[in-house]
């Protein structure tokens, strides 16, 4: 499920969901998700439109030679699209669709990828998008095809065109929701779909290589021999190898984790310090970045996030090096004015023996909204 940044443009209301929240478990269970707002948080002034922001992208992602993406968006056409109501009148070859931006800032639109639900329904109005992911070197992207009603993966330089078998109707994908994501290689694909089996396949087969158990679900797909950290949601999360899911420990209090270290022995978490259940009313959700062993669940290190004002990590990565793990977070307004500097998302680099957080790009919206896609993230 993809859900968005959201700004109106009579009251504005400014929404970051983890959208593994929305995915419900067998039995109607919720996992963890991010705290919401305190009610007496203030919503920073939106940023004024670029130029840039007000030229609609009507090329088409070509065929094949192009290099590896920045990022993906899409957004909301200058609030011609409305929450919850049909907006079939609004979508046209420029608008309600994803676009991936290159390093040297040109932006394609991908046609053949599903991005807003223009059949959307008040009762699912938080459910906005279907997914579309980047693998971690940016060579690759997937997404939900509307005419065949399956997944595929496309390779940028090439043009290889990868279509996984599944089936999934587009009426489950708009009730419902799908959350996807690369194995760090980009040679895996994970899909967490509601009602079905979560499973993680082979990209060039087609072929399912790893099965979730019931009640467990998964942001990381992980590569081929490689451990991938499961959940279940309020702090448990294990470990899957060989089939088999080792619960690890109910973490105290709200935490994210993340996936397993390059060396196989430990699990990155971000911890906060409100208890599980809790509403987080001040300060930073999560203050430090913790990692325990794989094996056994026992703290291995913990130490106190050394990061930029108004940071707000609401997800963990997959590992950048030995010692640092990516992050995501909100843009930070700018110091002294309470404007921020973009709609959109910031990716970080935490070192988990230091806590030292470095900033290392910028993924901007419109400041009307829409949502991001961060290469190495879930879509």
């Amino acid at each position: 499920m993809r859900t968005a940044l959201i700004a109106g443009s009579a009251a504005v209301a400014v929404t970051v969901v983890t959208l593994a929240a929305t995915l419900l478990l067998n039995g109607g269970e919720r996992p963890a998700a991010s705290p919401p707002p305190s009610p007496d948080q203030v919503v920073p002034e939106l940023p004024e439109p670029s130029p840039e922001d007000l030229v609609p992208v009507t090329a088409t992602l070509p065929a094949s030679g192009v290099g590896p993406v920045r990022y993906a968006y899409y957004d909301f056409c200058q609030d011609k699209w409305k929450p919850g109501e049909d907006n079939a009148p609004v979508a046209d070859e420029t608008c309600l669709q994803w676009k991936v931006v290159l390093p040297d800032g040109t932006r394609y639109r991908v046609a053949d990828a599903l991005s807003i639900y223009t059949d959307q329904t008040k009762k699912n109005y938080m459910n906005t998008a279907a997914p579309l992911a980047i693998s971690q070197d940016g060579r690759r992207i997937a997404y939900y095809d509307p005419r065949r009603e399956r997944f595929a993966v496309r390779e940028l330089g090439t043009g290889q065109v990868w279509e996984i078998p599944r089936h999934v109707e587009r009426a489950t994908m708009v009730k419902n929701g799908a959350l996807i994501a690369f194995s760090p290689d980009g040679s895996r694909l994970g899909l967490n779909l509601v009602g079905r089996a979560r499973v993680v396949v082979d990209v060039e087969s087609g072929q399912v290589v790893e099965k979730v158990p019931g009640g467990w679900y998964f942001l990381y797909p992980a590569d081929e021999g490689v451990p991938m950290v499961v959940e279940r949601g309020n702090g448990r999360f294990g470990v899957l190898a060989d089939g088999a899911v080792k619960a690890l420990r109910d973490w105290p209090t709200w935490m994210i984790a993340g996936t397993v270290s390059p060396d196989g022995t430990t699990v990155a978490l971000l911890t906060g310090p409100a208890r599980q259940g809790e509403h987080m009313t001040s300060g930073e959700p999560y203050d430090k970045i913790v990692t325990v062993d794989r094996v056994s669940g026992q703290v291995a290190s913990e130490v106190g996030l050394d990061a930029p004002p108004n940071m707000g990590p609401y997800r963990l990565g997959q590992w950048l090096n030995a010692h640092e793990v990516l992050a995501l977070g909100g843009t930070a307004p700018v110091p002294g004015d309470g404007r921020l500097r973009d709609m959109g998302e910031t990716r970080y680099a935490i070192d988990v023996t230091t806590g030292k957080v470095r900033e290392l790009d910028r993924y901007r919206l419109p400041p009307w909204g829409g949502s991001v896609s961060a290469p190495g993230f879930p879509g």
